[in-house]
């Protein structure tokens, strides 16, 4: 049986590498707990955004 999964809304700021502007986001994942959500959601953001870094700034636990 697969581990149990939950909705997390991530929010944060990217800080671009080439001018240090920063955007805030907010991203909805599923995830099995916060510390995977903040995993993937920086995978995501690696993978997915503008050279960088982000700072996670609240993770909210979305109800099902």
């Amino acid at each position: 049986m697969p581990p149990k999964q939950y909705s997390f809304k991530v929010k944060g700021v990217l800080i671009c590498e080439k001018d240090e502007s920063e955007e805030d986001f907010n991203i909805f994942i599923t995830a099995m707990d916060d510390n995977h959500a903040v995993m993937l959601v920086r995978e995501h953001l690696r993978n997915h955004a503008p050279k960088g870094r982000s700072i996670i700034k609240g993770i909210e636990k979305k109800m099902e």
